[in-house]
């Protein structure tokens, strides 16, 4: 009896200790996720909350949030994947890639045999699954620039005859398509079941990272609390939209760029250790594989591609 509980033991102990990390997650997810952010602005007294956020801004600076389950949440968000998912949010792509890495070592343990396989892997799946997230964001972003021009010319069609945004905003849908389409949509049904346009302009704003629109949005927002004519606001904003667009091109070129650098950078020098092996007799691989020291090697070269290849999935998006 006694030999069966102590067995077990270990596993009933790592099982608690799972379950209540998940749950101080969840509750961390809870209290940094977007929409609730967003909402707690607007719980409190709203005329002394401005004048001292605005106070603040005006002596520090504004800040971010900053919080990894934020980040976790908005790119969730401005993946567009909600749209197929909506019950996912950044609470699942974190336990999901706590998941892939685990996966990631016992396959690492189990095929390989080897400790810093099982490291990689775990590492390799976890950026995987965030890289996934991060390339339908990219591509939404995308999407959505190509859009924003037309977007904003329809707005200020629909502008000349109603001073109502959610009106303006509920004419100017069945125009509209892709990403686009799904955020005025969110916005007319936040605006309707709230029945504050504040929260509603907000989550838009939090749910895109295209800095055009979200300046558009903050601009509406704007022309509705100083009752200014959206039409003139909107037909300002076109020329911005217009060398966005031109600026997009080089951004384009410039990441194109560095792809190819970094291409020719890993296939030169997998040549020139090659050829260096070759000309000395050397087993490269062997060396590298066969100890300590080439495995580490190798796992660190491994982290710093993998860094390398985060960081070019976001590259598009920077200066947007």
């Amino acid at each position: 009896m006694w030999e069966v509980i102590l067995k077990w033991l270990p596993w009933a102990i790592m099982f608690v200790l799972f379950t209540a990390l998940l749950v101080l997650v969840h509750k961390k997810f809870k209290k940094n996720n977007v929409l609730e952010t967003i909402a707690n602005r607007y719980r409190e007294n709203m005329d002394e909350k401005m004048m001292a956020e605005a106070a603040f801004v005006s002596r520090f600076g504004a800040i971010e949030n900053s919080s990894l389950m934020y980040k976790f949440d908005r790119l969730v968000l401005t993946s567009g994947i909600r749209t197929f998912f909506p019950w996912l949010n950044g609470e699942y792509l974190l336990f999901g890639m706590i998941l892939a890495a685990i996966a990631g070592v016992f396959e690492g343990v189990l095929l390989f045999r080897n400790v810093f396989v099982a490291l990689f892997l775990a590492a390799a799946q976890l950026v995987a699954l965030y890289a996934i997230l991060l390339y339908l964001s990219g591509k939404t972003y995308n999407r959505i620039e190509d859009n924003t021009a037309i977007f904003v010319s329809i707005l200020s069609n629909h502008a000349k005859g109603s001073s109502d945004i959610v009106t303006i905003m509920s004419r100017t849908l069945p125009s509209l398509h892709g990403p686009l389409r799904g955020l005025v949509q969110k916005f007319i049904m936040d605006a309707e079941n709230t029945g504050n346009v504040d929260i509603a302009f907000d989550y838009m704003k939090e749910s895109i990272d295209n800095r055009q629109l979200q300046t558009i949005i903050i601009n509406l927002k704007n022309c509705m609390h100083y009752q200014a004519n959206y039409e003139e606001v909107l037909m300002q904003m076109m020329s911005q939209v217009a060398s966005g667009l031109t600026a997009r091109e080089d951004r384009k070129n410039v990441l194109f760029e560095m792809k190819l650098t970094l291409a020719i950078i890993s296939a030169m020098a997998v040549v020139i250790v090659w050829i260096i092996g070759t000309g000395l007799g050397i087993d490269v691989v062997g060396c590298l594989t066969g100890n300590v020291f080439g495995q580490i090697l190798l796992f660190i070269t491994g982290i710093l591609y993998l860094m390398v290849g985060i960081k070019m999935f976001g590259t598009d998006k920077i200066g947007g």
